[in-house]
């Protein structure tokens, strides 16, 4: 049987699953914290807030990042004057946005009714991009922003898993393959997010060539940096 691996559902994680020979269990942010400690399953990506949070072990291999501009991850302009909103599926995005620009949040569940009455509102993951897509104008990208004043990548989520967890390294091989895979021939599969998202395919290629995935020493620095600039508890990475 396939090796079970929480999937975080938003379309960044698709290049990582689309070919890789593993159970994927779908999971909103905050959920996949919760499958993982819950033994649901013992490999998983979440965001790397939950990670520190739970002293959960990061595999120090994939993750999900950008570097510079990332689309996904907007602070989008409001018509409202009810002061800045964030969907409440955000950890990362909202840390990064209350650390460098001083922003408090308050929470609402549908972005799009909150551009009525908030005079921001930070959305995250699909939503976000229907909204880059709709043309709704925004006041930063997450993405831009952390690479303008920190000068590293933005590690949205990172890839964790229970110390001796069996089959770990053929899930880690399934999905670097489908990675390495979809940037051979990434026609099909941004053809396919386009028409589940029903947005337009030129935004969709352009947020895959601003996603990253491999992990590299460069990028666990990168880690180790956001977790202090976030006031995260030291992050655990498993030794692999």
């Amino acid at each position: 049987m396939a090796v079970k691996v929480v999937r975080i559902r938003y379309a960044h994680s698709d290049p990582l699953f689309w070919k890789a020979r593993v159970q994927a269990v779908e999971a909103g942010n905050l959920e996949s914290a919760r499958l993982l400690l819950d033994g649901v399953a013992d490999i998983g990506f979440v965001p790397i807030t939950l990670a520190a949070q739970y002293g959960l072990h990061i595999v120090p291999r994939l993750a999900i990042y950008s570097v510079g501009p990332i689309i996904s991850s907007r602070l989008f302009k409001g018509r409202g004057s009810g002061g800045a909103c964030a969907v409440g599926e955000t950890t990362v995005s909202a840390r990064a946005l209350s650390a460098l620009l001083g922003l408090s949040f308050k929470g609402v569940d549908d972005p799009w009714t909150a551009l009525d009455s908030c005079s921001e509102v930070l959305a995250v993951g699909d939503e976000a991009l229907r909204m880059a897509d709709r043309g709704v104008p925004h006041v930063v990208d997450v993405g831009e922003l952390w690479q303008e004043r920190v000068g590293s990548p933005l590690v949205f989520a990172v890839l964790v898993a229970r110390p001796g967890a069996p089959g770990l390294e053929e899930a880690v091989a399934e999905m670097e393959n489908s990675v390495a895979s979809f940037y051979e021939n990434p026609g099909p599969l941004i053809e396919s997010v386009a028409r589940r998202l029903s947005i337009s395919r030129g935004l969709v290629e352009e947020y895959y060539q601003r996603s990253r995935y491999l992990v590299n020493g460069s990028v666990m620095e990168a880690m180790k940096r956001e977790a202090e600039i976030l006031g995260l508890p030291p992050l655990r990475f498993a030794q692999v």
